[in-house]
């Protein structure tokens, strides 16, 4: 099967009006029409500053807006306008954010404004004020995996997906080029390594394993072994574990290994993992068994091992990062998991809050950067800091109830520029 490479244009892009506190340079309008220089809708953007180290901002969702964050004093940067909440997930440049309205069936990107350019053994970091951007699709979209210098949009409304190349996302025109996999259904694709692609394949509208795509989008394989695909992650060089109801599906260098959950009946989710680490994070589900909602499944692509750990509490959202896996439980503290031996550390954080059957209720967020964890906190209105390696935890008040959020340009924050 060669799925169909779609127009951009098909996807009815748009320009985005944002409110944004700052010089703006709201861009191009989509499929390739270009702005005028003179026209009054378009704003000269600041020129890029230079500065001693990288400077990593939070980009954290609100009901209705997005707002920008300093990660270190945690001081407000400024905000971009959204019809409803979003997802917030980082682009391939590590700079740029996709907004996803699934309930407005809308897709933008917004400009963190800090940045780090390699050069050789150092780098150069930059800020800017943050931004919209020209990017502003129509399409119901939950995943935008970001790696190897491309982005990857999956649409469930058209079972396709659209991808972006690093270099395309400071342009003034952005038009993802569009591959149509099959039916619609709720799914997501990923870059390889190689160039080409692993996305969803479904079966009466659910997703029941991955497709092999090379760089034109031709189908090279097919593994229909993950019923009830839902969730994925990078996991060591070049593979991608995607969760199932039955377990995992790891897919490397065009071949597939199922592990089996360790828990006999259920599946899993939501996955974390980082590059430097064999072990997979996920969180266990099941119908009718709530009491899985305290466990963790730990899964070895190394040895096709699996474990389940009890933390205790429901949790919200996972994180991975150095070997640990972090989440924030209902009674408020954090657990750090050791990914290798399965230890738990149990860290006191913020208040207890209510894990209700409604994902879209507000509830704390976790993002994570070396021994740096912050957490929204809309119960409290308010975002913590807190340093794992001491367990000191800062907590700044600010307007409104903060949701999902993720950290940016954090990788180089404290390297000479």
């Amino acid at each position: 099967m060669t799925p169909m490479i779609l127009p951009a244009c098909s996807l009815l892009l748009r320009r985005r009006h944002a409110a944004v506190l700052g010089a703006v340079a709201l861009g191009l309008a989509a499929c390739g029409t270009e702005t005028d220089a003179d026209d009054d809708t378009a704003a000269t953007a600041a020129e890029p500053v230079e500065v001693d180290h990288a400077e990593p901002r939070l980009v954290v969702a609100y009901p209705d807006h997005v707002e920008f964050f300093d990660a270190t004093t945690i001081e407000s940067l400024g905000t971009v306008e959204t019809d409803s909440a979003v997802y917030v997930q980082t682009a391939a440049d590590g700079r740029h954010v996709f907004t996803l309205a699934h309930q407005d069936e809308k897709i933008g990107l917004v400009d963190s404004g800090t940045w780090t350019e390699a050069h050789g053994d150092h780098g150069h970091s930059f800020t800017l004020d943050p931004s919209s951007t020209a990017l502003d699709l129509d399409g119901l979209s939950y995943h935008a995996v970001s790696d190897d210098e491309r982005s990857v949009i999956w649409f469930d409304d058209l079972g396709a997906f659209g991808v972006l190349d690093h270099d395309e996302l400071e342009g003034g025109t952005i038009e993802p080029q569009m591959f149509e996999v099959g039916e619609p259904h709720h799914g997501v694709a990923v870059p390889t390594a190689d160039g080409g692609f692993l996305a969803s394949v479904s079966a009466d509208g659910e997703a029941t394993g991955v497709a092999v795509l090379d760089a034109t989008g031709a189908e090279t394989n097919r593994f229909e072994t993950c019923p009830g695909l839902h969730g994925e992650s990078h996991v060591g060089e070049t593979g991608y574990a995607f969760g199932c109801g039955t377990g995992i599906l790891v897919v490397d260098g065009g071949q597939a290994t199922s592990i089996p959950s360790p828990v006999e009946g259920a599946g899993t989710g939501t996955l974390a993992s980082d590059h430097e680490s064999t072990i997979v994070a996920g969180a266990l589900s099941a119908e009718d068994r709530p009491e899985l909602g305290s466990q963790l499944a730990l899964y070895d692509t190394a040895t096709g091992a699996s474990r389940a750990v009890e933390l205790g509490a429901p949790f919200s959202n996972l994180v991975v990062s150095e070997g640990r896996a972090i989440v924030v439980g209902t009674d408020g503290a954090l657990r750090v998991v050791d990914l290798a031996s399965g230890e738990v550390t149990t860290v006191p954080a913020i208040a207890e809050w209510e894990k209700t059957d409604d994902w879209q209720e507000p509830r704390p967020y976790l993002a994570v950067a070396g021994d740096t964890v912050w957490i929204t906190d809309p119960q409290a209105g308010a975002i913590h800091t807190l340093d794992l390696a001491t367990s000191a935890l800062e907590t700044t008040e600010v307007e409104g109830g903060p949701g999902r959020l993720v950290v940016v340009n954090a990788d180089h924050a404290g390297h000479s520029h």
